[in-house]
């Protein structure tokens, strides 16, 4: 026979929560809500649909829904085996029950004949079944719902002082109800002041906006009868549906000639190309302004409006930016098709699309107010634009002396000298090996020169979002060569390790002294990292020097130009910190490494381990080399020869490091081949020294990149896996720990050089970890 089960819903109402915070919140709600559940014995311990799915959450900027098909409707009893006093003491020698034994089966409210003697690890015990009745699931409920919602935390709370609540927004209604339809209970129990209740609310707009309900299925129809869609999914659709037909109507010229020829308004994205046909509209693709606009409305509705087309001088990434970051619309491209060219160009078009919470806009008022609004921006845009180049970049250099990177680190214009020497170092090193050139170098000293003159301007200063792209706008306006104005508008990119890197070596070069100079100046006055606080956004900026380092200029000795970065911090920072911090740089380094390793490029852990590790003799100081030995490993380290060499290289490990003590290398340093008397160990020897020079002539063929690299590598750990013949034969048949101690002096060695010259020559191979 099934338990009884029973559904439940709880809604927590408050003022609008920031939408960046809704989806991870509505997430919290859900996990700390069935965590709970799962701890009071509510959820039933059967399979099915109820037990595939036994909560949704869903969520509008309004609330914070979650709806429970089946819970108990009484917890179980609760039956515990409780461990007490040694059997020993519990009983004396004659087994009648001592006071520890009557103690015991008190506080557990059994009676003494009814304790138990359990068999532990510790000896006899005497223990007890203890049984907790269970509650009905209202009163369990009742307990458990306020920590839940108090358990779901914001990256920004408010504080009530007098309940002790911290919630994102003020809470205005809780909804709980077990139950569906006329026998639902309210689940009673109050959070911040609020009781619960059977009431919800529907659209600020609705007609009536307070109603009651009786269970889920009622809930969200009543919600939807009064314009509110609780399922961010749905929400979605309604924004892609929307927005896909108003373009469709858009386009349909023939409609709106017809339309105005009877007197109706045509549509303001009536216009047409050259041949009479309709201009296409497309949807710029932006995902996290949809993820914004779903997460901020509640009956989402699309309109299109319109800018006049002089705006359209403006640079395209200006007049996305003040639509996207600052109104939250839409951007529109338009594809004119001219007839026989057998192509399409793409341009902004002088239309938006804006996302309303309202259920329609008939008469067009609101529309026109957005219009009014966006105008309004961009005639301000168009200012700066035009006021901002009556000073070239140039000529703001001095200005930058006025604007404060961070209270310990100087001006902007004390960051431009040290980016100044971090990118001469790097071109240095470039230049060594050939792969710059001195014009590039005068590029990216001329760039990193004014990269962060655009902070001076008025367009950055109104839309900050700006800063770089600005930049580089206004160095191409003002005649700088390609590569420069491309280095400015790129030098803040990557921006996490999905994004794209600078389009040349150059705007990597001035990418790399920034992000470079961030960590190195950061550390030196200690504004490192600890824990999950990084106020300074080091680790942003640490990933994005391994990602350059990797990616855009290979071969780039990140570890050299690092030290040169921090000896000159030291020098010209006012009251840097001890040196002490120079190795917390150097592991911090090396940790963005490994997630870089670990997060892009998917290697195995213990892959990377392997490669990364201290014991490793290649060092980490060049990125892109530890990344193809990493992808070099990664190819060859399932093959059955390989792994046999890695369990080798651990057997090898565990011999030198816990069974060999000092004496037993009776201070020998080189192999004496003249002591190699078995023929497995004279085999071993010729062998990895075979290998060793094969391994020097690769080494001496300079620091191969990309995939050549890769494959170089792999080519050189199979090489090592050759050596598994030679190795089996010698810990089958060598007693390495002989009486004979210059026998055995000898054979250490021999493994000392094994492991040192080919075990852990580019990677740790004690690391890997066999087949399971």
């Amino acid at each position: 026979m099934s338990e009884a089960t029973l559904p439940l819903l709880v809604e927590v109402g408050c003022e609008e929560i920031p939408a960046r915070f809704l989806a991870d919140a509505e997430s919290q709600f859900g996990d700390r809500l069935l965590a709970a559940l799962n701890d009071s014995r509510l959820i039933p311990t059967e399979t099915g649909a109820a037990r595939r799915r036994p909560a949704q959450t869903l969520s509008t900027a309004r609330r914070l829904v979650a709806h429970v098909p089946a819970l108990l409707a009484r917890q179980p009893d609760l039956i515990e085996e409780v461990t007490g006093p040694p059997a020993k003491i519990a009983f004396d020698a004659e087994g009648k029950p001592t006071r520890a034994a009557e103690s015991f089966a008190g506080k557990n409210g059994v009676r003494v004949e009814e304790l138990l003697q359990v068999e532990t690890p510790k000896g006899l015990y005497v223990a007890a079944k203890k049984t907790t009745p269970g509650q009905p699931a209202l009163e369990a409920l009742s307990a458990l719902l306020p920590a839940a919602i108090r358990a779901v935390t914001f990256p920004k709370s408010m504080i009530w002082e007098s309940e002790g609540v911290r919630f994102t927004r003020p809470i205005r209604w809780i909804l709980a109800l077990l139950g569906e339809g006329e026998g639902a209970q309210i689940v009673p129990f109050e959070v911040a002041g609020v009781g619960s209740g059977n009431l919800t609310y529907r659209h600020r707009l609705a007609r009536k906006r307070q109603v009651a309900v009786t269970g889920f299925k009622d809930y969200a129809s009543s919600l939807r009868r009064g314009q509110v869609e609780i399922d961010p999914g749905k929400r979605r659709k309604q924004v892609r549906q929307g927005i896909k037909a108003l373009l469709e109507i858009s386009t349909d010229s023939a409609v709106e000639r017809t339309a105005e020829g009877n007197g109706a308004k045509p549509h303001p994205n009536g216009d047409a190309g050259p041949s009479g046909a309709p201009i296409r509209r497309h949807l710029i693709d932006d995902p996290a302004l949809e993820d914004w606009v779903v997460a901020s409305t509640e009956w989402p509705r699309p309109i299109l409006g319109s800018f006049e087309p002089r705006f359209l001088e403006l640079p395209r990434e200006i007049l996305i930016t003040v639509m996207r970051d600052h109104q939250k619309y839409f951007a529109l491209e338009s594809a004119g098709d001219t007839p026989g060219s057998g192509a399409a160009e793409s341009e902004l078009a002088p239309q938006f699309v804006a996302v309303l919470n309202v259920p329609g806009d008939p008469e067009g008022i609101i529309r026109r107010g957005h219009e009014r609004v966006l105008t309004a921006r961009l005639e301000d845009a168009k200012f700066f634009w035009l006021a901002d180049q009556k000073v070239s970049l140039r000529e703001r250099r001095p200005m930058l002396e006025r604007v404060t990177y961070h209270e310990k680190l100087g001006s902007y214009a004390d960051k431009i000298f040290r980016m100044h020497e971090i990118a001469e170092y790097v071109c240095a090193e470039l230049d060594r090996s050939g792969r710059l050139g001195s014009d590039r170098r005068a590029h990216a000293l001329s760039a990193v020169a004014v990269c962060k003159c655009d902070l001076t301007t008025q367009m950055v200063q109104e839309f900050t979002e700006l800063q770089g792209v600005v930049g580089g706008l206004y160095a191409k306006s003002q005649g700088e060569p390609e590569e420069v104005w491309q280095a400015i508008y790129d030098h803040y990119q990557p921006v996490n390790l999905e994004s794209e890197n600078p389009r040349s070596a150059v705007g990597a070069i001035v990418a790399l002294a920034d992000k470079l100079d961030a960590v190195v100046a950061g550390f030196s006055v200690g504004l490192e990292p600890t824990g999950s606080s990084d106020p300074f956004g080091l680790r942003r900026a640490g990933n994005g020097i391994v990602k350059l380092a990797i990616e855009s200029l290979p071969g780039l000795n990140l570890y050299l130009i690092a030290s040169r970065a921090w000896e000159y911090a030291a020098q010209v920072i006012p009251n840097p910190i001890s040196a002490e911090s120079w190795p917390r740089l150097e592991g911090f380094l090396r940790e963005r490494l490994h997630f870089y390793l670990k997060d892009v490029t998917g290697l195995s852990h213990d892959t990377i381990r392997a490669t990364l590790s201290p014991e490793t003799v290649m060092d980490w100081h060049t990125p892109s080399a530890v990344a193809a030995r990493a992808k070099g490993l990664e190819r060859v380290r399932k093959t059955e020869d390989f792994l046999a060499i890695a369990a080798a290289a651990k057997r090898t490990r565990n011999i030198l490091t816990k069974s060999a003590k000092p004496e037993d290398f009776a201070g020998r340093s080189v192999v004496e081949s003249g002591l190699l008397h078995a023929f497995e160990e004279r085999e071993l020897y010729e062998a990895y020294q075979a290998a060793c020079s094969d391994l020097d002539k690769f080494e001496k063929g300079g620091e191969p990149v990309g995939v050549r690299a890769e494959l170089e590598y792999a080519g050189a750990f199979l090489r090592l896996a050759w050596l598994r013949p030679a190795v089996d034969r010698f810990f089958d048949k060598v007693m390495v720990m002989d009486q004979d101690l210059n026998l055995r002096a000898n054979r250490l060695r021999l493994l000392t050089e094994l492991d040192t010259l080919a075990f852990r020559r580019f990677a740790d191979l004690s690391e890997i970890e066999s087949a399971p």
